[in-house]
C-alpha cells in the first residue's frame, strides 16, 4: 500500500486515535458483547480527554498511519517504561499496536512496530517490550515472528475481569539503527 503516510501524533490527533482504538479494542476483547465494566474501562482508556492526557504525557509518543486523511493505524509508546520480567534497566513500553480490521495484513502495523523500535532506541532504549492477551492469538503469534520473546504472563485486570497477557521483549540495535525517516 503506496498511498499510506506516517507521522508522530499529537493532541489534535486524540478524537480520531481513541474512536480507532475504542474500535480495535471491542473487536479484540469483546468479542461477544459488552458489559458495564468493559465499557468503562473503554471510556476510561478511549476517551478524548484519557486519550489528551496519554499525549500530553512527555514520555510518551504516538505514531499514526493515515490513507487518505483517515486513521487507520497508531503506535503507542512509552519511554521509560519498567517490568518485572524486563531486566532491561533502559526500555521502552508498546502500549498499544491498533490497526483498523480492514487493513490488517498490510505490512502497516509491521512498518508502524518498525518506526516505533526506532524510536524507542533513538531515545536510549536497549529494548521494546509489550503485553498481548492470550486470547488474542495473532498478536500472540505475530510479535515472535518479528524477533520478540516471550518471557513469560502477567495478568491485565479491571473491576473484577483478569485477562492473562504474555509479555514479550526484543533488544534493540543502538547506533546506526535510527533514521530519520523511521521518526514519522
Amino acid at each position: 500500500m503506496n498511498d499510506i503516510t506516517y507521522r508522530p501524533g499529537d493532541v489534535s490527533d486524540a478524537l480520531c486515535v481513541g474512536v480507532l482504538g475504542t474500535q480495535v479494542f471491542l473487536d479484540t476483547y469483546a468479542p461477544e458483547g459488552t458489559r458495564p465494566g468493559l465499557a468503562r474501562e473503554v471510556l476510561g482508556n478511549f476517551s478524548m480527554p484519557a486519550i489528551q492526557a496519554q499525549m500530553e504525557n512527555p514520555w510518551a509518543a504516538f505514531l499514526l498511519a493515515e490513507r487518505a486523511g483517515h486513521l487507520i493505524g497508531f503506535a503507542q509508546l512509552t519511554h521509560g517504561a519498567r517490568h518485572l520480567l524486563v531486566p532491561h534497566v533502559r526500555a521502552a513500553e508498546l502500549n498499544r499496536l491498533y490497526i483498523h480490521e480492514r487493513f490488517t495484513s498490510t505490512g502497516i502495523g509491521t512498518e508502524l512496530l518498525r518506526r516505533a523500535e526506532t524510536l524507542a532506541a533513538r531515545h536510549g532504549a536497549a529494548a521494546i517490550w509489550l503485553t498481548a492477551w492470550v486470547g488474542n492469538q495473532r498478536a500472540v503469534l505475530y510479535y515472535p515472528r518479528r524477533g520478540y520473546q516471550d518471557v513469560g504472563a502477567s495478568i491485565y485486570s479491571f473491576e473484577d475481569d483478569h485477562y492473562e497477557n504474555r509479555v514479550f521483549v526484543k533488544v534493540l540495535e543502538q547506533g546506526g539503527s535510527a533514521s530519520p525517516r523511521a521518526a514519522g
